[in-house]
């Protein structure tokens, strides 16, 4: 009766570590993850003054997709996110904040993010900064 339980014991240790020891290829961080070329930006929301003061600020798509164009997620512990849009980096932070949500503080103030779709190669988010009508859909892809 002892051996059975000791192999009991054992063999519940041992399928514990193995499920405990599961690598997380599910969760929106782990999926979110590493270096994602970006495709295209398109914007809405800037009035026409806002325009007219700054022409940086302008509704519309802008195309990337070379490989000075991406977004990097980092897998370091502070969240960050590198942002290259034609050679110009930024670096930010990122905080997942429901299972298809996440925000993201970077360039253009704090983005709040919900997920459009995500898969193994690519990645569609709906970006809105906070306070202001601005939505920035991002369009990326592996």
């Amino acid at each position: 009766m002892k051996r059975q339980i000791t192999i009991l014991s054992l063999f519940l240790l041992i399928a514990s570590t193995i499920t405990s020891c599961k690598k997380d290829e599910t969760s929106l961080k782990a999926q979110m993850l590493g270096k994602w070329t970006l495709n295209k930006i398109v914007t809405s929301g800037y009035t026409a003054e806002e325009t007219l003061k700054d022409p940086k600020k302008i509704n519309g798509t802008a195309t990337y997709g070379t490989t000075s164009d991406y977004v990097d997620f980092k897998p370091n512990n502070d969240d960050q996110v590198e942002l290259s849009l034609s050679g110009n980096r930024t670096i930010g932070t990122y905080v997942i904040i429901y299972s298809d949500r996440f925000s993201m503080d970077i360039n253009d103030g704090l983005n709040y993010c919900k997920i459009n779709s995500i898969t193994a190669n690519k990645l569609e988010f709906t970006a809105k900064i906070d306070k202001t009508n601005i939505t920035k859909v991002y369009s990326l892809s592996r």
